[in-house]
């Protein structure tokens, strides 16, 4: 294919760098943008995309794809700024869209299943048939799967991991004789939890292979299983012909499944392919990078001569911060010509003084730099302070700090710290207890409606575990009436209602499991934590850890990360609170939670943001703060496999900055000098 002259896009706010003039210079038939943060990789690649359109014609199409849904959005925002408008002959998709696309266009019915409550319920189904099965065919390696209900989260996460990975066509690839406790020994797998979740694909799809009903990343994955049936280098019907070039932006989060259909639609002539992505950004499970062979395996999949083109030169940062990362985590970048920025390398002592001195960053940004570079992420025109955290955990006492500093503060990709399950569940436990007083300082209804979602995972407890027919999951089938006419996501919301502010009503609902005045009391421990007498609550500090309020986590069927963190939480929770009153604690907290609503409603600018590692993932802001790096806390903890997710989790965090970055890193055990 000939390629016209590069479009110039010369313009106010964009000059291409001759690395970015490479890419649209270029006229390999299959092309990879290895680009570091900040380099303009999807900037690049829609460049790159409206260049070739221009050489299709009027009946050109091109499609588009991104891993996430947030990419999506960035593609869409980018072409804006570019093109003035998003071309009605380019389709922007995830990979989930488009499978999704393709199933209905064979025909295929797809019913979605988008509620969580609903879902859980069928998992929890699903269990109950395997239990059947297992009455029937004794099988003690699963064992687990039967002591007790299974953990929705831990499900979930393994089910997106086995999706991702392909785990069942590796495990009929391998198959030489061997069980399925041998497939899961070998690639280090929770058996209990490949046993389910094989058990609720087969009620998923039937016998007959005609799907229910598709969840997130159910259509991909079925698209996947089409696909499998095909031969290597035999193309895909419904995609031949379809597009006249194939893009793809967040190429570092490609999985096996993912792999699979960018393969198809690449051997279906679907013309010229062009990825990009930043591999140093690899930090979702079940994604593969370039460390090892990952790169040559991508390479595998795409026509012979795909050539592989890097960029360096980034436009988010300055001087400063590239010298300060490129010996960290061994990179190149080089910084634009002009480009001004500042890194502040400062040390924290003890996680107060490491509060303190974000404090003192927040005033020096609102009351200095804010004042004169308005961060255009803000709505209302102010700079803010983006904090990005490793372990939620750790916001506690960052949040604590700054509501009583009278900071308006959001969160994202984490929730207020009281308003997580298992902090809400503890508060609402202390909240009863405290008797008489509670009626003074009422907890908000979040607090309670996340206090709800917590005693029911917590506490496995389970709504009307009689409602579903066991003859009908004998036959391989899920029960309609056990989850269809059920309530949805909602029901946490509608009890928290009806319990807001009565506090001897929540003390029945979590002794009884409900609100019915006849029904027998509950012996988990939850409700044995209502038995501890008033004299827990003469240090909030002390109660948080005791062995009761621990329990209710070590009793609780979670996997290990999340019993860990929960754990964590309330650690974090009892140093807070240490020799403070429970009626104090409260009652400052729920004065923080009420000025925080009341700040959202009266519309102030928010002058703190605190980012998970995957909300900011990205993105990009004037002023970033990374908090509480050091070793085997941020990076955290890793196997060997795993480093380099830990290592790139930092990365990530490291370069979301324009203006300013701050790395606040432990005194006592550092992570610098690098690399990491």
């Amino acid at each position: 294919m000939t390629h016209p002259p590069a479009r110039s896009w010369n313009s106010q706010w964009f000059v291409p760098t001759g690395e970015q003039q490479q890419v649209l210079q270029s006229s390999a038939p299959a092309l990879i943008i290895s680009a570091l943060a900040g380099t303009g990789k999807t900037t690049t690649l829609c460049m790159k995309a409206c260049q070739l359109l221009a050489g299709l014609g009027p009946q050109g199409r091109i499609l588009v794809l991104a891993y996430s849904r947030a990419g999506v959005t960035a593609l869409r925002d980018r072409f804006l700024k570019l093109h003035g408008a998003v071309p009605a002959s380019l389709e922007i998709l995830t990979i989930e869209q488009l499978s999704e696309q393709v199933l209905k266009a064979q025909g295929d019915p797809v019913v979605k299943l988008d509620d969580p409550v609903q879902r859980r319920f069928l998992i929890l189904q699903a269990q109950q048939a395997l239990r059947q099965e297992l009455a029937r065919s004794p099988d003690l390696d699963a064992d687990a799967v039967l002591a007790h209900d299974v953990d929705i989260d831990a499900f979930l996460a393994f089910e997106a991991l086995a999706k991702k990975r392909q785990l069942d066509k590796q495990c009929e690839d391998e198959d030489q004789g061997g069980t399925l406790r041998d497939f899961c020994e070998a690639q280090d797998l929770d058996y209990g939890l490949y046993r389910l979740l094989r058990h609720y694909e087969r009620m998923r799809v039937g016998m007959d292979h005609e799907p229910r009903f598709y969840a997130e990343g159910d259509c991909s994955f079925e698209l996947c299983r089409q696909l499998d049936l095909l031969g290597w280098d035999e193309p895909c019907e419904p995609l031949v012909g379809r597009y006249g070039a194939v893009l793809f932006d967040e190429l570092h989060d490609l999985d096996e499944g993912a792999l699979t259909i960018l393969r198809k639609l690449v051997q279906s002539h679907n013309g010229v392919f062009v990825g990009a992505g930043d591999f140093n950004q690899h930090i979702h499970e079940g994604a593969f990078s370039v460390f090892g062979g990952a790169l040559q395996h991508m390479r595998g999949s795409l026509p012979a001569g795909t050539e592989v083109l890097r960029i360096h030169t980034t436009r988010r940062f300055g001087a400063e911060i590239c010298a300060a990362l490129n010996p960290l985590f061994g990179v190149e970048f080089a910084c634009a010509p002009q480009s001004s920025d500042s890194f502040v390398h400062l040390r924290y002592d003890t996680d107060a003084h490491c509060a303190q001195q974000l404090v003192e960053l927040h005033t020096q940004i609102v009351q200095g730099w804010g004042g004169l570079r308005a961060d255009t992420s803000d709505k209302g025109g102010h700079s803010a302070l983006n904090v990005v955290l490793r372990n939620p955990q750790d916001s506690i006492l960052l949040e604590w700090v700054f509501g009583h500093e009278g900071v308006h503060y959001g969160c994202q990709g984490m929730g207020a710290f009281y308003l997580r399950r298992e902090v809400a569940l503890v508060l609402c436990l202390m909240w009863v207890l405290d008797g008489d007083s509670a009626a003074e300082r009422p907890l908000t209804p979040g607090i309670v409606a996340a206090a709800i979602q917590g005693l029911l995972h917590y506490g496995r407890r389970n709504a009307r575990p009689d409602a579903v027919d066991p003859d009908v999951l004998a036959q391989g089938q899920f029960d309609d009436a056990g989850w269809r006419v059920g309530p949805g996501a909602s029901e946490s919301q509608q009890l928290a209602a009806t319990l807001h502010g009565n506090a001897p009503l929540m003390q029945r609902y979590i002794v009884h499991g409900t609100l019915d005045r006849n029904a027998p009391p509950l012996a988990d421990a939850c409700a044995q934590a209502l038995a501890l007498g008033p004299e827990v609550l003469a240090d909030a500090g002390a109660f948080f850890s005791h062995a009761r309020v621990r329990r209710i986590f070590d009793d609780a069927a979670i996997h290990g990360v999340e019993r860990q963190a929960c754990l964590a939480s309330l650690e974090q929770l009892a140093r807070l609170a240490q020799g403070m009153p429970a009626s104090e604690f409260l009652g400052r907290l729920t004065l923080m939670a009420t000025t925080s609503i009341a700040m959202y409603q009266a519309k102030e600018p928010v002058t703190l943001r605190l980012l998970s590692v995957e909300a900011c993932k990205g993105r990009e802001f004037m002023f970033v703060a990374v908090p509480f790096v050091e070793r085997g806390r941020f990076p955290g903890p890793a196997s060997h496999a795993e480093a380099y997710r830990e290592r790139n989790m930092l990365y990530v965090a490291m370069t979301r900055a324009r203006t300013a970055l701050w790395l606040l890193e432990s005194a006592a055990r550092p992570v610098s000098p690098g690399p990491v």
